[in-house]
C-alpha cells in the first residue's frame, strides 16, 4: 500500500513541473514582438533545438498546431547574429539522424529595386512558403551516396541461406558482421560499398560464389551531417541536416541570397577546395541539376556578392532584376526575362546607365542587342507600341456594323459604307467626313450618301478618317399628341399617321366615368404657312362630339392637345368619419352638399349616455383641391411675409412642390359646439360637413391637466366651482419664469380662453371637465417694432384671404 502511495505522490510530482513548464508559453505567438520572442526562446531553453525537439516542446505546452508552426518559422527569422543561425536546425552533434524531414522552408524576402517595384529574378522561390526544397528521404539510396559513420546498413542475404541484418558504421568506418572480421566501408559510395561487403561474405557464404546465395546492400537509417553557409545568405551558419540533402537543400534552409547575394556563383567547397560552382539560373531557366550536388559532412557552401545586376522594365513577359554574368548581353537578358511581351515595341530598347558622375541613356536597336555590353545599375526599357494605327478609319451614325476597319478593305466612301451597310434610317441627303488637316485640326467634308451609295461621287479615305451618316428621325422633332382630362392614364403620346381621337383615348387606358364625350376640346398649332395677321392668335380650337359619325373620323395632327371634360352633373361621393361615443360609428357618404353635423349623428344611431358631446372635435382637411398654381401663389406670398417681418414666420423650403404636399396632407382641428348643434338644428353651430371630415366624440372626463410654467404638472379631478388659481396651487404654483398674464385655457372641444385683464385686476378663464390649463414661460425674443407688426398682420390677412378664396373656388 505504501508503494502505491509513494508512486502516486511521484506521478502527481512529475505532472505538475510539466504542466508549470507548459504554462509560460503564450498562446499567440503571431502578437509577440522579436524582442519577446528572443526572451521566450532563452527563458525556456528553445535555442539550439532540432526541429522535432522544438515541436515536441511546444506540443508539450500544450500550444496548438497553427501556432507550433507558427512558432517555428518565428524563430527561423530570428536575427542571425542572436540565434548564431541554430535556432530552427541544431548543430548539436548527434549520432545519426533518422529518416525524418528536416525543415528547409527559407524565410521570406523580396530583394528589390530602388524604385520598390521590381524583385531580383528567382528570389521569389525563397519567398514562397508554399515551396518546399526538401531532400526526399523515402526513395531509394542513390548510388553515388558516400557511406559514412553512424550509417546504418541493411544487409540481405537470401537464397539457400536466409539473414538480414542491420548494422551501423562506427567511428571508425567500420561494420562487423557476425563471425567475420570487420569490413571498412566509410568513403565508399553505396555500389562499391556492396561489391566489397559481397566479397568479404564469401568467405562464410560459399553459394555467393555459385550463384545460389544473393546478397542486398541498403542504407537503413541516414546520418545527419553539418554543413556551414558562408557570405551572402539570409541567414548564414552551421546547419544539421540530413545526409540525403543536396546544394539547394541547403541554400532554401538560409533563406536564399540576400540583397547583395549572387545568384549566379555558388560555390560548394569541400576539404578547403572548391568542388562545384552552381548557377540558380541553370534551375530556374532550364531545371538543369546536374551541379546540384548530395552534401557531404564539413561541406562549406559560399555565396558572393553579385557582379552585375540589371533591371529589366516595360513591355517584357518578366520584368525583373538579373543577374549577369561576364559575357551575357542585352539579348541574353531579355531571353532570362521569357522575351519581348506581345505589346512590346521590338525595334529599340532603352537602357538608362548610372554613370561615374551623371547618368546616360542609349538607344539600341534590336540588331545591336547582341553586341550591347550591360553594366552593373543599368535598367533596360522595352516600350509598348503606340495607341495610334496607320490604317485605321471610322465608320459611325446609321449603321449596321459601326466601328473602325482597315483602309486596306475601305479605300474609299463606297467601300467603307459597303462594309459597314446602310440602315433603312439613313439620312442619304448629307453625311459627314471628319479629316484631320497635317496641322493635326478638323476639317468637316460634306457628301451625298445617295450619291456615293449610287456610284456618281467617291472619295479616297486617309488614317483616321472618321464618317458619320445621320439617322433620318433623329433630324425633325419628335411627333406627339397630349390628352388630359378624364381618361385613366392623361400624358404625352407618340403622334402615329391616321391617328384619330378614338386612338388616343385607348393609348390612355379609356375614359373615366363621368367624361363628356359630347364635348371634346382639340387645340391645333397654327399653320407655318400663316400670314403676319394669323400671329394674335395661339392655336385652333376645335370642339368634336363623338355622338356624331362625322366627328368620330376626325384625324389628329402632330402635337395636337385633346381634353376631355367632366359631365357638369357628375359627382363622386363625398365621405365623412364619426369616431367615438355613437351607436354606428364609421364612415359615411353625404347625401348632399347640405348635410349639417346633426344629420351625421342621427345617421349614426345618436350618442350614447357615456359620450361628453361638449368635448366633440371636428377635423378637416384645411386644403383639400390646393393645385399646384395655388401651392406656387401660397408660396410667393409667404416668402414676400417672411421678407416683411425679417423672420422665418411661415416655412416654404422644398419650393412650391414641397408646401404643395404639405398644404394637402394638413389636417387641422375645429371647435364645435355639439350640445348646441343638437338642440338647434340648422343653426349657426350645426355646421355644414365637407369631404374628409372626421368627427371625434370622446368618453365623458372627469379631470382637468396643468401644463407648462407650474412647479408639478398634473392631472387634477374636477370640481364645481375650481378655478384656475385653485388649479395652479394643486400643481406647486407658479414655476419662477412663469408668464401669469399669458395663461389660457384649451376646453375640451378645443375652443381657447385667454387671461383678461381690467385696470389692476387679472380674470382668469374659467374650468370644465376636460380642460387644459397652459401656463406659458417668459420669453426672451426680440419683440417685432410696430412696423413689422403692421406688415405682418397686413400679410397674414392677405394670405389668409387668398387661402379662403381659393379653397372656396376649388369646391
Amino acid at each position: 500500500m505504501k508503494m502505491i502511495v509513494r508512486g502516486l505522490i511521484v506521478m502527481l510530482f512529475m505532472c505538475s513541473q510539466l504542466l508549470a513548464g507548459a504554462q509560460g508559453l503564450p498562446v499567440n505567438i503571431e502578437s509577440l514582438s522579436d524582442e519577446q520572442l528572443i526572451q521566450l526562446a532563452t527563458k525556456y531553453n528553445l535555442i539550439g533545438l532540432s526541429e522535432a525537439e522544438l515541436e515536441a516542446k511546444a506540443k508539450e505546452a500544450g500550444l496548438a498546431s497553427d501556432q507550433i508552426l507558427l512558432l517555428k518559422k518565428r524563430i527561423a527569422l530570428l536575427d542571425p547574429s542572436v540565434a548564431s543561425g541554430q535556432l530552427a536546425y541544431s548543430n548539436k552533434t548527434d549520432s545519426y539522424v533518422l529518416r525524418n524531414k528536416v525543415s528547409t522552408k527559407g524565410p521570406s524576402i523580396r530583394a528589390k529595386d530602388s524604385s520598390g517595384a521590381l524583385t531580383v529574378f528567382g528570389s521569389e522561390i525563397f519567398d514562397n512558403v508554399d515551396l518546399s526544397f526538401e531532400p526526399n528521404l523515402s526513395i531509394a539510396t542513390p548510388s553515388q551516396y558516400i557511406i559514412g559513420v553512424n550509417d546504418q546498413l541493411v544487409i540481405d542475404v537470401y537464397g539457400v541461406s536466409d539473414v538480414t541484418k542491420k548494422l551501423k558504421v562506427t567511428t571508425e568506418g567500420d561494420i562487423r558482421f557476425p563471425n567475420l572480421g570487420p569490413i571498412k566501408v566509410a568513403g565508399l559510395s553505396v555500389d562499391d560499398a556492396r561489391i566489397k561487403i559481397k566479397k568479404a561474405l564469401t568467405k562464410i557464404y560459399p553459394g555467393i560464389a555459385s550463384g545460389s546465395v544473393a546478397v542486398q546492400v541498403s542504407v537503413g537509417q541516414i546520418r545527419s551531417i553539418q554543413v556551414t553557409l558562408l557570405g551572402e545568405v539570409r541567414r548564414p551558419g552551421t546547419y544539421t541536416i540530413s545526409a540525403l540533402a543536396t546544394l539547394m537543400n541547403a541554400l532554401y534552409a538560409s533563406g536564399g541570397p540576400n540583397d547583395i547575394g549572387s545568384f549566379r556563383k555558388i560555390e560548394l567547397l569541400r576539404g578547403g577546395k572548391v568542388v562545384t560552382e552552381f548557377d540558380l539560373y541553370d534551375f530556374l531557366l532550364k531545371g538543369d541539376l546536374s551541379k546540384n550536388r548530395l552534401l557531404q559532412d564539413d561541406d562549406v557552401i559560399r555565396v558572393g556578392t553579385y557582379i552585375t545586376r540589371v533591371a529589366m522594365k516595360g513591355a517584357l513577359k518578366k520584368p525583373a532584376i538579373f543577374d549577369l554574368k561576364a559575357g551575357e548581353t542585352a539579348a541574353d537578358l531579355i531571353q532570362y526575362a521569357g522575351g519581348f511581351a506581345d505589346v512590346a515595341f521590338k525595334e529599340r530598347v532603352r537602357v538608362t546607365r548610372l554613370g561615374a558622375a551623371q547618368r546616360e541613356i542609349f538607344t539600341v536597336p534590336a540588331a545591336g542587342l547582341r553586341q550591347f555590353q550591360l553594366s552593373s545599375g543599368d535598367t533596360l526599357t522595352v516600350d509598348s507600341l503606340p495607341s495610334f494605327y496607320t490604317n485605321r478609319v471610322w465608320a459611325t451614325g446609321a449603321l449596321y456594323h459601326t466601328g473602325a476597319y482597315g483602309l486596306q478593305q475601305a479605300k474609299d466612301l463606297n467601300e467603307l459604307l459597303k462594309l459597314a451597310g446602310l440602315r433603312e434610317d439613313a439620312y442619304l441627303e448629307r453625311g459627314i467626313l471628319r479629316r484631320l488637316k497635317s496641322d493635326l485640326t478638323a476639317s468637316l467634308i460634306p457628301f451625298s450618301v445617295h450619291e456615293v451609295m449610287k456610284g456618281s461621287f467617291n472619295l479616297s479615305l486617309q488614317r483616321e478618317d472618321s464618317v458619320h451618316i445621320f439617322k433620318a428621325t433623329d433630324l425633325r422633332e419628335r411627333y406627339t399628341v397630349d390628352i388630359n382630362g378624364e381618361v385613366n392614364k392623361p400624358g404625352t403620346y407618340e403622334y402615329f399617321e391616321n391617328m384619330r381621337v378614338q386612338d388616343l383615348v385607348l393609348l390612355a387606358n379609356g375614359y373615366r366615368e363621368g367624361a363628356a364625350k359630347q364635348k371634346i376640346e382639340i387645340s391645333r398649332r397654327l399653320s407655318v404657312s400663316g400670314t403676319e395677321a394669323d400671329t394674335v392668335s395661339y392655336a385652333v380650337i376645335k370642339e368634336i362630339s363623338l355622338d356624331k359619325a362625322a366627328d368620330l373620323q376626325f384625324e389628329l395632327k402632330p402635337f395636337d392637345i385633346v381634353a376631355i371634360r367632366r359631365l357638369p352633373v357628375y359627382k363622386e361621393q363625398i365621405t365623412v368619419s364619426i369616431e367615438g361615443e355613437v351607436f354606428y360609428p364609421g364612415t359615411y357618404t353625404l347625401s348632399s352638399k347640405n348635410e349639417r353635423l346633426s344629420d351625421i349623428i342621427t345617421r349614426s344611431g345618436g350618442l350614447k349616455s357615456s359620450a361628453f358631446a361638449e368635448g366633440a372635435v371636428l377635423i378637416r382637411n384645411t386644403y383639400v383641391g390646393v393645385t399646384s398654381s395655388d401651392a406656387a401663389l401660397l408660396g410667393s406670398k409667404a416668402r414676400l411675409i417672411n421678407q416683411q417681418s425679417g423672420r422665418n414666420m411661415i416655412s416654404v423650403e422644398g419650393g412650391d412642390s414641397s408646401l404643395l404636399k404639405t398644404l394637402s396632407a394638413q389636417q387641422k382641428p375645429m371647435s364645435i359646439r355639439l350640445s348646441d348643434a343638437l338642440a338647434n338644428k340648422g343653426g349657426s353651430d350645426d355646421v355644414f360637413l365637407e369631404e374628409g371630415d372626421i368627427i371625434k366624440i370622446p368618453k365623458s372626463l372627469q379631470t382637468i391637466q396643468t401644463f407648462g410654467m407650474v412647479n408639478l404638472p398634473k392631472q387634477i379631478i374636477y370640481r364645481d366651482g375650481l378655478t384656475l388659481k385653485e388649479a395652479v396651487r394643486e400643481s406647486g404654483g407658479f414655476a419662477v419664469n412663469a408668464a401669469r398674464k399669458h395663461a389660457y385655457v384649451v376646453y375640451a372641444n378645443l375652443e381657447v380662453r385667454t387671461t383678461r385683464k381690467f385696470l389692476f385686476f387679472r380674470s382668469y378663464p374659467d374650468l370644465k371637465t376636460g380642460a387644459e390649463v397652459y401656463i406659458p414661460s417668459k420669453s426672451d425674443r426680440k419683440k417685432l417694432s410696430t412696423g413689422e407688426a403692421v406688415g405682418l398682420i397686413s400679410g397674414l390677412t392677405s394670405l389668409l384671404g387668398l387661402a379662403i378664396v381659393l379653397v372656396n373656388t376649388s369646391k
